[in-house]
């Protein structure tokens, strides 16, 4: 294979290529030999008909016809393979291919790869994007505590005195927003540990001082961040009738009754709150990092510069959301236009198809952008990163490491490509964390 030419134009890379002489004669051979074989003449076998009969009833059209496309697929093979054409700087996949001269002596191909874009990523200090490192709350700790150990402790009625932090309340309540009883704020016969932060802030310290009996209408407003959106940030009224008041007596965090949780090299009631604080704390970085990493993505997507985009990638990414679109919609026994208008909101295909192109542009612009830092910061998934991987998914589902292995014997690249993903953004967040 000679390489004739290779130039960049525009935004594809033209490479015209010339077939050795004596690979091209060798195609054209076998595809005369395979031509014969299917011949039916009167008079001979199929398959054991003479060459010297058979040139006369195959054209050389019909054996350059058979002889191309392996010969092609042959030329793009070499193509990759050169140290002349720097595949790096295209989309390999991104090809069209034109024969430019054809004959028995001679094969000339035009192959037109997409190139590349340039992109431009911001400097990753000047994002704007906040984190702060979680951390872990004495009373977090204590709560967590509580609920392990809650089926051991022992309750005592306290027939007199009043509500204490510690104690177990018993209640009914029925809430109210705007003076009208709300969805979820009405139970009977509810326990509520005093001070243990499992309520709305203000409620259970607005309980402590009653005693058996007392009524009372307490007033609380619900965090702004509210998962009930309808009361997230309301004031509201509780009307609280105290049924009874339990001492708790909790067990003694000796090493014997330690023993009972199965953690690992935890003896005392200290390794206890240790071991527990890092498993809150892990929790609340996944948590954490749910919550910026689509933030970062945001900003990636609108400090990107991409030269242009390719076509061909925009075409895939057009495609994947469509046949994702497509899937929703068959599993809710609709058509796609019923599903996009009444699951998704949109006037029509139209309008719907304008919002595929245009979210198509931004998750491209995302994949280049980290693709481009997965490369800066030259990030690479090592056999211990895999194997940390598969122990961590062996644990999770309680299988073995040689288990989950098999489950991604044919997925190992993908799952670089995961893993690289996890990698640049734990980066990103290590430096927006430290400005």
């Amino acid at each position: 294979m000679k390489i004739l030419s290779n130039e960049v134009k525009g935004n594809y890379t033209e490479v015209v290529v010339q077939a050795d002489k004596s690979v091209w004669a060798e195609q054209q051979e076998k595809a005369f030999k395979k031509l014969a074989s299917k011949l039916n003449i009167q008079g001979f076998r199929k398959g054991h008909i003479p060459l010297s009969v058979a040139k006369s009833k195959i054209s050389e059209y019909e054996i350059i016809s058979q002889a191309i496309n392996p010969t092609i697929d042959s030329m793009y093979r070499e193509i990759n393979e050169s140290n002349d054409f720097k595949k790096e700087n295209v989309i390999i996949d991104a090809l069209n291919v034109d024969v430019k001269k054809v004959d028995k002596n001679t094969l000339e191909v035009l192959f037109k790869f997409e190139n590349y874009p340039t992109i431009e990523t911001p400097d990753i200090k000047s994002l704007t994007v906040k984190y702060s490192l979680p951390k872990v709350e004495d009373k977090e700790v204590d709560s967590e505590i509580s609920r392990l150990s809650k089926n051991d402790w022992m309750l005592g009625v306290k027939e007199s005195g009043i509500i204490a932090n510690g104690d177990m309340a018993n209640i009914d309540f029925e809430g109210f927003l705007d003076d009208k009883p709300f969805a979820g704020g009405t139970a009977k016969a509810f326990d509520l540990e005093i001070g243990s932060g499992s309520f709305i802030p203000g409620f259970e310290e607005q309980l402590v001082g009653l005693k058996k009996g007392d009524k009372k209408d307490i007033f609380v407003t619900f965090p702004e961040n509210y998962h009930e959106k309808s009361l997230a940030g309301k004031k509201t009224k509780f009307a609280i009738t105290v049924n009874e008041i339990k001492e708790i007596t909790k067990p003694t965090f000796d090493a014997e009754y330690i023993k009972k949780f199965n953690f690992p090299n935890v003896n005392t009631e200290e390794e206890l709150r240790k071991h527990i604080g890092s498993q809150i704390l892990e929790m609340k970085k996944l948590q954490a990092r749910d919550q910026v990493v689509p933030l970062i993505s945001q900003e990636l997507i609108e400090k990107t510069k991409v030269s242009y985009f390719p076509e061909s990638l925009l075409k895939d990414e057009r495609n994947r959301i469509m046949s994702d679109i497509q899937n929703k919609a068959s599993q809710s026994n609709k058509s796609t236009e019923e599903y996009i208008q009444q699951n998704l909101g949109f006037k029509d295909m139209i309008e719907f198809n304008k919002n595929v192109k245009e979210t198509a542009n931004k998750n491209l612009t995302l994949v280049l952008a980290i693709e481009k830092l997965i490369e800066k910061f030259n990030i690479e998934i090592t056999e211990k990163d895999l194997n940390d991987y598969f122990e961590k998914v062996a644990k999770y589902y309680g299988a073995t490491v040689d288990q989950i292995k098999k489950q991604f014997v044919n997925r190992t690249e993908g799952l670089k490509v995961f893993l690289s993903q996890q990698k640049l953004f734990d980066e990103i967040i290590k430096q927006i964390s430290s400005k």
